[in-house]
């Protein structure tokens, strides 16, 4: 009887347990990263009697949780790839939109200008068509510094959020080693079982960390998860984990640097090419292929009129007899780019002299010095150039001197759009003529204006290579509205067709690992129904016990 009621007994424990773990997968259904619980059953030992082996009821030797490996690997990756281009169109979308607006843009301002001065070579004696002129010089000069303004406010958006997203990385990985830790101890303590909750929290962590930058994770067989971040730095191992932070790049103070530090080491500078994907990624390249070219491309263009204007308009003369004057202030081919230096090191980057301004080029260029060899490399193109004796796209560079190993970068056109201004205030001194008027030829003399006006169409921007420039202003400008939309619809299109995978990639684990309420709601019967029945096998031994005892009473 006491063997009876003993299977009787198994059984029941084994339908509690079961029921125990569909109540807990219905209580989590709705938890983010929870896997679906199974309790695992089989018999206990059997018990030879003579005549055969005889079973001694059931017991439940596990609780597992529904886990596919590459099934996670793939959710990981689709999930860091739909961040990184989610994050960088809605980051590209408004830049886009504000260089592309046919009203807010740049492209309306310089034609009304343009016009303008036309009306002036029209009618050079009409102070009305001067005043005009000089009042659409300000229009233009504020659409170059409203739009540099603009993106300098989400330049500062995104080195704001390059430090937030650096510290959430860090946290992560210390909620990923904390982790590490705990399962360790559950493992130890429970005899090698799984501790599924905790390992959905640690998978949980890690989708999170997903979501900030490409990660790898390898999990030993001691249950100790290591997790790379980017293209191969360790973040977690064991129980121990990095700090990702910021700091001012030396090179470029006005950038942020991504750092890497372990425990109390020295804090070691991430190359941007080390870190992809996520949000952290799509920040760092936002900035590197769309921000700063606009940038750059804007005060180019800032610089490249007010240079040729000036340089035009100072052969002319005023109404009042004046010459030699610039129209636009704030930009001088005369003046250094940069000119600082440190001990030991001298940053001094002019233009060239009687520089072309079809050899110059809206970008961003590194110099350094490796090994005591000076180089200067220009990153739109990674053109690497070693004879700074010689102008590099318009640039002197032969004032440069760097300690070994020292790097700095340069962006001569960077804050250019905020700089531009109108020099010209007294309309008379707008000049229009090519001779003085008050001796030689007289108020009706246009020929300069002609002059001023031409530059609208006239090619002296982008050289060829063979001499020949290739781009007027407008067109110089519709390639950076040309290239940024590029950009943008690719990035787009990217958002879209990684995130339709990510769901794709996320059903499949739902379907595989996700709680089915109507499928544990049908466990529950159906373990409540072994449960009444083992109940009933323990009455029934009771029943027979009772009845042995009256027939011996």
């Amino acid at each position: 009887m006491a063997d009876f009621l003993n299977i009787g007994l198994t059984g029941l424990m084994a339908s509690q347990a079961k029921l125990n773990v569909a109540s807990h997968n219905i209580a989590n259904a709705d938890t983010p990263g929870y896997s679906r619980q199974s309790a695992v059953q089989t018999t206990q030992p059997s018990q030879y009697m003579g005549y055969g082996y005889v079973g001694q009821g059931a017991r439940v030797v596990d609780v597992e949780r529904a886990y596919d490996q590459f099934l996670h690997k793939q959710l990981l990756q689709s999930q860091s790839q739909a961040s990184y281009y989610q994050n960088y169109s809605d980051l590209v979308a408004p830049i886009d939109n504000l260089i592309a607006d046919p009203d807010a843009g740049l492209s309306s301002a310089m034609s009304q200008f343009f016009d303008a001065v036309q009306e002036v070579a029209n009618n050079p004696s009409n102070i009305a068509a001067r005043q005009t002129m000089l009042s659409q010089s300000e229009v233009l000069v504020n659409r170059f510094q409203l739009l540099s303004g603009q993106l300098d406010e989400i330049d500062a958006s995104v080195e704001q959020n390059i430090a937030l997203a650096a510290q959430d990385i860090t946290q992560y990985g210390q909620q990923i080693a904390r982790l590490n830790q705990e399962i360790s101890r559950a493992l130890g303590v429970g005899n090698g079982a799984s501790p599924n909750d905790l390992l959905d929290q640690r998978d949980q962590a890690l989708a999170e960390l997903a979501k900030r930058v490409n990660v790898q994770a390898v999990v030993d067989d001691k249950g100790m998860m290591t997790v790379f971040i980017g293209n191969g730095q360790a973040l977690v191992q064991g129980t121990q984990s990095a700090t990702i932070a910021t700091r001012p790049d030396p090179a470029q103070p006005s950038r942020t640097q991504v750092t890497y530090q372990i425990g109390n080491g020295a804090a070691l500078a991430l190359p941007e090419s080390q870190l992809s994907g996520g949000e952290l990624g799509a920040l760092l390249a936002f900035r590197r292929e769309a921000l700063e070219p606009v940038q750059d491309q804007l005060g180019f263009l800032a610089t490249a009129l007010a240079a040729k204007f000036n340089e035009v308009h100072a052969s002319g003369y005023g109404l009042d007899g004046s010459t030699g004057k610039p129209y636009f202030s704030g930009i001088d081919l005369a003046q250094p780019v940069v000119s600082a230096g440190s001990q030991g090191s001298t940053v001094s980057v002019s233009f060239a002299t009687n520089v072309k301004l079809s050899a110059l080029r809206p970008d961003t260029y590194t110099i350094s010095n490796d090994n005591g060899t000076l180089s200067v490399t220009r990153q739109s193109d990674g053109a690497r150039f070693n004879d700074l004796t010689q102008p590099i796209d318009g640039l002197d560079f032969s004032g440069v001197t760097l300690q070994t190993g020292e790097t700095a970068v340069i962006a001569p056109y960077r804050d250019a759009a905020s700089s531009i201004g109108v020099a010209i205030t007294d309309p008379r001194q707008i000049a229009a003529a090519e001779q003085n008027p008050l001796t030689d030829s007289g108020p009706a003399d246009n020929r300069n204006a002609l002059t001023l006006a031409a530059i609208q169409t006239e090619k002296f921007l982008y050289d060829d290579g063979a001499g020949q420039a290739t781009a007027t202003l407008q067109t110089a400008y519709a390639r950076t509205v040309s290239s940024l939309g590029a950009k943008a619809s690719e990035v787009k299109n990217g958002a879209s067709s990684s995130q339709a995978l990510y769901e794709q990639i996320q059903a499949q684990r739902d379907s595989h690992a996700g709680v089915n309420l109507d499928e544990e709601a049908a466990n529950l019967v159906r373990y409540q129904q072994a449960y009444l029945a083992a109940s009933k096998v323990m009455q029934m031994a009771q029943k027979l016990f009772d009845s042995v005892l009256a027939i011996a009473g």
